[in-house]
C-alpha cells in the first residue's frame, strides 16, 4: 500500500453484474442516471467509507451500450467511474452461461482501467457470481489483492462455478460479510475460506436525519392522525416478500381514513405486482411505481411515516431499513439473512422481527406500533442510535481502514 506521505492508495470497486445494465435496467435507469443522479446504496456508501479509511475509490464496470472505454466522474461523490464495453450472456443460468461469462469478461479493458488509476486493490460486490472469478484471476495476474463482499448472493449458480469457486475464493485476501447466517453457510460450504470480517454496509447518517413529521405530512398531504407504514426499494416479489407484505397489510386491517401502506419502487416484477394489488382490491395501499434516486424524496416519506415494514425472503445487508432507522422509524421486518444482524437486540436496536413468510407476525407488529405510539417512538430512537454507532460511514470507514491495513499488506 502507499505510504502516508504519498497520494491515497486507489481501490477499484466492481459492482454486481456482467454489465451495469443488469442492475439499472429493471429499475428503468440508464448510464446517465447512474453517473448523474444515483447516490447512497451499497456502492456509494462504500465509496464514502473508503474515503474515510484513507483510500481513493474508483468504480469500474462494463456496459452493453459503449463501444470504447470512458472515464466519467460521479456527480454526488466525485469518484471516477470507468465504464468499458461489455458483452453479457443471454443464456439461462447454467454451466454454459458461466463459461460464457468468463469468456466475455473485458479483461484488457478492466486491466487498462486498473493501471490507469494505479489501483492497489480490487473490491468485488459479490463472490458467488462468475464475474468475481474472473476479477480474482485478473487481480492475481496484476499482482494486487482482491476482496469481496456479500450482498445477498448466497448460492453457487452453476455446477461449473461450484468446481471453480473453491479455488478462486482462496485467491481473495479477505471477505466482508455482515450476515452471520452467510458466514455460517460459507464455512459449511467450502473447505477453505479466506479471512472473513464483519463489515456492514455504511450509510451517511446525517443525510438521513428526519425533518419534523408535521411538516413532512403537510407537504405530502397526509392527515395528522393517519397511520402510515412505508417500504421502498426494488419490486422483486419473491426476494422482497412483497406477496407476504400485501397479505400482512390486509390482515392488519383498517380503512382508507385510518391507515395507508406506501410502497415506493420499481423493478422487474412491476406487472405482476400491479396484478397482485388489483386482485387484493385494498384501497389503503399506495404504490409509487418508480425507482427514485432522489434522497430528499425518500427522506420526506420516511419523515412522514409511523413505521417501516419489510417482508424480505432474501437479503444481504440491506440499506433501505438503515435509512428508515436513521430517520427514527421503528422497523417491522422478517428475519431474512442480514436483518437479524442489523437488529441483533431486537427492539433495543430498533426492530420488531418475525419469521420469514409470517404475514400474521408482520400484521401484529404493525398493530403494536399503531396502538402504542410511545413504544413506537422508543423503538425508533433506539434504531437511530444503532445506526449512528454501527452503520455510519465514519464508523464503517474506520473498521475498513483497520481491516485493509492488515489484509492488503
Amino acid at each position: 500500500m502507499a505510504s502516508a506521505l504519498s497520494d491515497p492508495p486507489s481501490i477499484a470497486i466492481f459492482p454486481w453484474g456482467d454489465v451495469i445494465e443488469d442492475f439499472l435496467a429493471p429499475l428503468d435507469l440508464d448510464l446517465s442516471d447512474f453517473v448523474e443522479t444515483m447516490s447512497g446504496g451499497w456502492l456509494f456508501g462504500y465509496v464514502a467509507a473508503l474515503r474515510v479509511a484513507g483510500f481513493r475509490p474508483v468504480v469500474v464496470c462494463a456496459s452493453r451500450t459503449l463501444e470504447r472505454s470512458e472515464r466519467r466522474i460521479h456527480r454526488a461523490s466525485a469518484a471516477p467511474i470507468w465504464i468499458v464495453p461489455g458483452r453479457p450472456s443471454a443464456l439461462p443460468y447454467s454451466s454454459r452461461r458461466s463459461a460464457a461469462q468468463w469468456w466475455r469478461t473485458p479483461w484488457r479493458a478492466f486491466a487498462a482501467a486498473l493501471r490507469a488509476e494505479r489501483c492497489e486493490a480490487v473490491l468485488v460486490q459479490e463472490y458467488e457470481y462468475a464475474r468475481y472469478d474472473a476479477l480474482a484471476l485478473l487481480a492475481r495476474w496484476l499482482g494486487i489483492p482482491v476482496f469481496a463482499t456479500f450482498q445477498g448472493g448466497d448460492q453457487t449458480l452453476s455446477r461449473l462455478e461450484g468446481r471453480v469457486r473453491p479455488w478462486t475464493l482462496r485467491l481473495a485476501r479477505g471477505l466482508f460479510i455482515a450476515s452471520s447466517h452467510e458466514r455460517e453457510r460459507l464455512r459449511a460450504s467450502y473447505r477453505r475460506v479466506p479471512p472473513v470480517d464483519d463489515i456492514p454496509n455504511p450509510i451517511a447518517v446525517e443525510g438521513w436525519r428526519a425533518m419534523p413529521r408535521a411538516e413532512a405530512r403537510q407537504r405530502l398531504g397526509i392527515a395528522p392522525d393517519l397511520f402510515v407504514a412505508v417500504t421502498h426499494g426494488r419490486i422483486d416479489i419473491h426476494r422482497k416478500g412483497l406477496d407476504v407484505l400485501i397479505d400482512a397489510w390486509g390482515r392488519f386491517g383498517g380503512s382508507p381514513g385510518t391507515c395507508r401502506l406506501v410502497v415506493i419502487g420499481s423493478g422487474q416484477d412491476n406487472d405482476r405486482f400491479g396484478q397482485l394489488l388489483a386482485s387484493q382490491g385494498n384501497a389503503t395501499v399506495d404504490w409509487r411505481s418508480r425507482y427514485t434516486t432522489d434522497r430528499d424524496e425518500i427522506r420526506l416519506w420516511l419523515s412522514a411515516a409511523d413505521a417501516y415494514v419489510s417482508a424480505s425472503r432474501v437479503e444481504g445487508m440491506p440499506v433501505a431499513p438503515l435509512e428508515a432507522m436513521a430517520c427514527g422509524l421503528p422497523v417491522v421486518c422478517s428475519r431474512a439473512q442480514g436483518l437479524p444482524d442489523i437488529f441483533a437486540l431486537g427492539e433495543a436496536h430498533g426492530g420488531i422481527l418475525v419469521p420469514c413468510d409470517d404475514a400474521d407476525g408482520l400484521a401484529a407488529g404493525l398493530r403494536r406500533l399503531q396502538r402504542d405510539r410511545q413504544l413506537a417512538a422508543a423503538i425508533g430512537a433506539a434504531g437511530r442510535a444503532r445506526v449512528e454507532e454501527h452503520f455510519a460511514v465514519e464508523a464503517v470507514g474506520r473498521r475498513l481502514g483497520d481491516v485493509l491495513a492488515r489484509r492488503a499488506g
